[in-house]
């Protein structure tokens, strides 16, 4: 039998057993709901009506005492207030009673009332003060009896209610606890049966996937069974097969490209320079200029050139990085220096903000230098001339808040760590996107914002600068300049001390 089908087949059970109890339980809850809202509606308020009844009941009683032995024509005003409160209350319960006994109940008890006020009115017709007749003490004694015994029906009605409330719950609850064990030893079973039939082949892919990963793409499964994973096996055995061509044709392109493209173009630098020495013979001011052009043009090749190649290496995972202990500030600053000259062409000025106190990481110095490089360059491209470009660096304890999730999750804060190191290098040029502010760290990615700029390259530095700080276990990302309403910050972050040294590591991590 094909896996699909046993699959199918077992959870098709599964899911039809689940659903019959699905439904007995809608029915259950809804008729729960009905008893529930009979008992809040109608129940209780038969109760609170019953209660509000023998208040009625004692207050006309005292003030039908007084009315006949004082005589007073207030006292007699009050009794006809609490004679209608007391009407109210009784309306308002024999509309509420809903069981038969109730009924029975709340009729005599209207009828009580009604020889009730027929005798009062005889009585009051005729007051004589001093005496209360005794037909109306008989009168009360009988309504006090039955607004009691009204009471205690509604009690009793409520406490039937609740029961077969509880008898519905609980018998709910024990089809559900039958239908869970069943719905368990059935999940039990076909869980068993299907993990028997495919955690050997499965385990075999995951082997072969890891292997994969490790960049051993000679890597290949067994496709000798006769069900989807012999079809699966083949077609990863068809893909490693591919990938190991792919990988030494990477391989093949990084060692041509790097002897066959890097020596004429540091041939052609160097022919440029020593003309612009005037090693030859004089220039004039154009011949300088041109030259000057030229091994800009040059400079800007080699560094795309360089980019290709570092991106090749990094996809071929052939890149290295020796992990030292380095003083940040000290890089920082030896960027800033490179590229100052660069800055004042343009008549921007690079304000570096550094702490006093040593910023210890670990990380390989030429590569966190060509990552500054990177972002400090694209600053002095985007930012108008005459603005300022700050580079700050500092320490903190924690995760800044600020860092996206994607690299939170990447980056861990460990027990042992130190900290982290943060560097901010902060333009206002034309700023990111919120939109981009992910993808131009992707290859090729730039951001289209009018025409393009000079010198702006093919959207290689940030992938790499990404994979460079992967590798350092580190981040790096992108926020506005809030502080001037436009341009960009882009952030670095690097985890401070650590106890080795000079340790080399290898990375395939592709871009």
């Amino acid at each position: 039998m094909r896996i699909a089908t046993k699959i199918i087949s077992g959870y098709a059970i599964l899911i039809a057993l689940m659903a019959a109890v699905l439904v007995y339980q809608v029915a259950s809850i809804h008729h729960m709901q009905s008893i529930n809202k009979n008992l809040s509606g109608l129940n209780f308020s038969a109760a609170r009506t019953s209660i509000q009844l023998m208040r009625d009941r004692d207050l006309v009683e005292e003030y039908t005492k007084k009315s006949f032995i004082v005589g007073d024509p207030d006292y007699v005003e009050k009794l006809r207030e609490f004679k209608e409160g007391f009407a109210s209350s009784l309306q308002d319960m024999q509309y509420l009673g809903r069981s038969e006994r109730e009924q029975v109940e709340i009729n005599r008890l209207v009828q009580f009332w009604e020889e009730f006020s027929q005798a009062l009115a005889r009585e009051l017709a005729v007051l004589t003060p001093g005496t209360m007749p005794s037909e109306l003490d008989q009168h009360l004694e009988r309504l006090r009896a039955q607004v009691q015994t009204v009471h205690q029906v509604s009690l009793r009605t409520i406490e039937a209610e609740v029961g077969k409330a509880a008898d519905t719950g609980a018998k709910a609850e024990w089809i559900s606890w039958s239908a869970a064990a069943i719905a368990l030893v059935v999940s039990f079973l076909v869980s068993f049966f299907i993990v028997r039939s495919i955690s050997e082949p499965l385990h075999h892919l995951t082997e072969g996937t890891r292997a994969v990963a490790e960049g051993k793409f000679y890597y290949r499964l067994d496709a000798s069974r006769n069900d989807e994973f012999a079809l699966l096996a083949k077609d990863f055995n068809t893909m490693t097969a591919r990938l190991n061509e792919l990988d030494q044709m990477k391989k093949d392109f990084v060692s041509h490209v790097s002897h066959e493209l890097k020596g004429p173009l540091a041939s052609m630098q160097e022919t440029t320079h020593m003309l612009l020495e005037e090693i030859p013979g004089s220039l004039t001011e154009k011949q300088k200029r041109l030259l000057d052009l030229n091994l800009l043009s040059s400079k800007r090749l080699s560094s795309m050139l360089e980019n290709l190649l570092d991106m090749s290496r990094l996809e071929a995972g052939v890149m290295e990085y020796e992990l030292t202990t380095q003083e940040l500030v000290v890089l920082i600053q030896t960027v800033v220096s490179q590229l100052e000259p660069q800055a004042l062409e343009k008549t921007i000025r690079v304000e570096p903000d550094l702490p006093a106190k040593p910023l210890i990481v670990e990380c390989d110095g030429d590569r966190i230098i060509q990552v500054l490089s990177n972002l400090l360059g694209n600053a002095i491209k985007f930012s108008p001339p005459g603005s300022v470009i700050k580079v700050r660096a500092f320490s903190v304890a924690a995760l800044p808040e600020t860092m996206p999730a994607s690299w939170r999750e990447k980056v861990t804060e460990d027990g042992d760590s130190a900290g982290f190191a943060l560097v901010a290098v902060s333009d206002s040029g034309p700023g990111v996107p919120d939109a981009h502010k992910e993808k131009i760290f992707e290859k090729f990615h730039q951001v289209k914002q009018g025409k393009k700029i000079s010198g702006q390259g093919v959207g290689l530095g940030l992938a790499i600068c990404r994979t460079i700080m992967e590798a350092h276990r580190g981040a790096i990302w992108v926020e506005d300049n809030s502080n001037h309403g436009s341009g960009s910050v882009f952030w670095l972050l690097l985890r401070l001390g650590s106890s080795q040294e000079g340790v080399t590591h290898r990375t395939s991590s592709p871009l």
